[in-house]
């Protein structure tokens, strides 16, 4: 395109608001993803392109890259610093190059004294980000204009027309190459461009508030609102990958009644033999599949991020499914689910002794619901749902290849033979459809599909949430906290070493519980190989109470099946457009039930939400 006509078009980008793409030659391109107070500058010296200072300039929202011998820089950034003034009453030029002999590894240049409070801001938010690598960091304070060493600057600050104009040059000492070959370290180099990326954005801010007549409550709204068509290739591959198989399901035992049966005929001395489904996948193309999915190539950090945490995990998954029905399959267990720390360990115990006489009152007549009835219940919920997403395309079904209830893909299953108590039918209800078909559907409104999916990790906060939910309907037993702590405590048994019949003993031995629900609490923490998921129902558990202490809102975790730690993130793309907020609500987060939310706030801990 004509040098002249694209600054036209960019100009009048600028004024319409609207993003735009020129490309001058093949290597000097102008991109305003989302029109912004800023200019990201990187002239491509004579020796060739650094790629960290390259793909930096091309994650922020308005960039200008390219070579002198293509471009005219001046005549390109005079007019567009120009209308951007116009447009919010002052604007950010920054300039970044590389340089191998300066003494700190990170120097900014300023000349003006109302560019120093940025450059603190800059500093600051640095040596937050950076921690692994020791990086220092310097301000320069030059009379002349920032620019590369042997280069003229880009634009004249001093002339009037520019007195709204903070001009600042960042210079990198490259440890990101390999001295000698001059290629890259993609580790380093992927640190170097996170860590900068998030300083330039929060420094960004800080003169948007001092500077401009931009109104902007946080910095990620700054970011772009734009992806890379390899964003959403990789989300589609990634989804792709994970919908081949059911980890759940996989690790399920298929012969669990007869197990039981078994068991008790060798009077629980023998470790049960478990039957599992064939693979329907082989995990090492799952895993080849994965590796060759081009993350690296994505220019939004924070997108990169989830992508690769999903990949680690399916990673982690399928290594446990090779594993399945060995002593390698633990490992693999712990390196997704976790371990069982002490403060866990330990409130469990005290649950299991607080509630320890409750098995021992007379019990009446128990009113079981079958298979059936739970899936009328089931439906009706289902209804309440679909008032609010009338699109819902979900269902129940009855099967006889699963033991219990699971909800699959968004789908009730339930096992043909399942019975539950009537007083426990509601609780399950907002367990199973409040909260897992709720999160799984939020997260399918979501432009990613990850958030359906399951981000790496999402178990500890969905089945928290989920035992919440019997709490929040008035329906959490003791009995049920019981069985919650017993998971912790078989658990930590089998991690130190003790085989299926020696934790089912303890279970009926030392906490009074059952011979039949011994056997099932045994079967899903051994099942596999060693399945350590179950501590996190009660881990769950505590971290909502403390969520809730602290006066946080409970919609954030609704959005899709997400970790705690992933709602700094959710909140970033919801800012950037990127995340839409959550369309349905469960029945109990809703009247009659909220007052028990003030009872958490209030002072009730773990000990006392017991309803009954």
């Amino acid at each position: 395109m004509d040098q002249s006509k694209a600054i036209a078009k960019a100009v009048t980008s600028i004024i319409q608001r609207e993003p735009v793409h020129i490309q001058f030659s093949k290597d000097s391109k102008l991109v305003l993803k989302r029109i912004s107070p800023l200019l990201l500058i990187y002239r491509i010296p004579a020796e060739g392109k650094d790629q960290m200072i390259s793909n930096l300039a091309k994650s922020e929202t308005c960039s200008l890259v390219g070579k002198e011998s293509d471009l005219d820089f001046t005549a390109v950034v005079t007019p567009i610093i120009r209308q951007m003034i116009d447009e919010f009453g002052a604007c950010q030029l920054i300039e970044i190059w590389q340089d191998k002999e300066m003494e700190s590894d990170v120097s900014i240049y300023i000349s003006q004294k109302s560019a120093l409070t940025i450059a603190q801001k800059f500093i600051k938010d640095f040596k937050t980000n950076e921690q692994q690598m020791a990086l220092s960091i310097a301000i320069k304070k030059d009379t002349k204009s920032p620019s590369p060493p042997g280069t003229q600057p880009v634009i004249n600050p001093l002339a009037e027309e520019f007195k709204q104009l903070l001009y600042a040059g960042i210079a990198i000492k490259p440890h990101y190459l390999d001295e000698n070959s001059g290629k890259a370290y993609p580790l380093i180099l992927r640190n170097y461009r996170d860590v900068l990326t998030k300083s330039l954005r929060k420094s960004f801010l800080e003169f948007v508030r001092l500077y401009t007549s931009l109104k902007v409550s946080q910095f990620r709204m700054l970011s772009t609102t734009e992806l890379q068509p390899l964003v959403l290739e990789i989300d589609q591959e990634l989804a792709l990958e994970s919908q081949k198989f059911d980890f759940l399901l996989l690790v399920s035992p298929l012969n669990a009644r007869e197990a039981w049966i078994q068991f008790k005929k060798d009077k629980f001395l023998k470790t049960p033999k478990f039957r599992y489904r064939p693979m329907p996948v082989d995990p090492e193309l799952v895993k080849r599949n994965l590796y060759n999915l081009r993350i690296e190539d994505i220019d939004d950090p924070t997108i990169a991020y989830l992508f690769r945490d999903k990949r680690k995990e399916l990673d982690a998954m399928m290594t446990m499914l090779i594993d399945r029905g060995n002593e390698g399959f633990l490992h693999g267990s712990l390196q997704v689910f976790g371990n069982v720390n002490d403060h866990l360990l330990e409130t469990a115990r005290a649950i299991l002794m607080v509630y320890e006489h409750s098995e021992d009152k007379p019990v009446a007549p128990k009113n079981m619901i079958n298979a059936t009835e739970f899936a009328k219940l089931a439906k009706e919920e289902l209804h309440y749902l679909r008032q609010q997403m009338p699109a819902l395309e979900t269902g129940v079904r009855i099967r006889d290849d699963i033991t219990g209830i699971m909800v699959n893909r968004g789908v009730l299953n339930i096992s043909k033979d399942y019975q539950i108590e009537a007083s426990r039918a509601i609780a399950l209800i907002q367990h199973e459809v409040g909260t897992h078909i709720v999160t799984y559907f939020n997260g399918k409104a979501q432009p990613f599909k990850l958030f359906s999916l399951g981000v790496p990790g999402y178990e500890q906060l969905q089945e928290g949430l989920a035992v919440f939910s019997e709490y929040m309907v008035n329906e959490l037993s003791g009995d049920r906290l019981r069985i919650i702590a017993a998971r912790v405590v078989a658990v930590h048994h089998m991690l130190a070493g003790h085989n299926f019949s020696d934790t089912f003993f303890l279970l009926v031995d030392r906490y009074h519980f059952t011979e039949e629900i011994s056997f099932h609490i045994c079967t899903r923490v051994y099942r596999g190989g060693g399945f350590t998921k179950d501590a996190l129902y009660l881990k769950g558990l505590m971290s909502i109470i403390t969520y809730i202490r602290e006066g946080r809102d409970l919609s954030p975790l609704l959005i899709g099946k997400i970790r705690e730690d992933y709602i700094p993130i959710v909140e970033e793309l919801t800012q950037r457009g990127l995340l839409n907020n959550p369309i349905l609500k469960p029945r109990y987060l809703a009247e009659p039930y909220l007052h028990n939310l003030d009872r958490i706030k209030s002072g009730d801990n773990i000990f006392n939400l017991s309803n009954h």
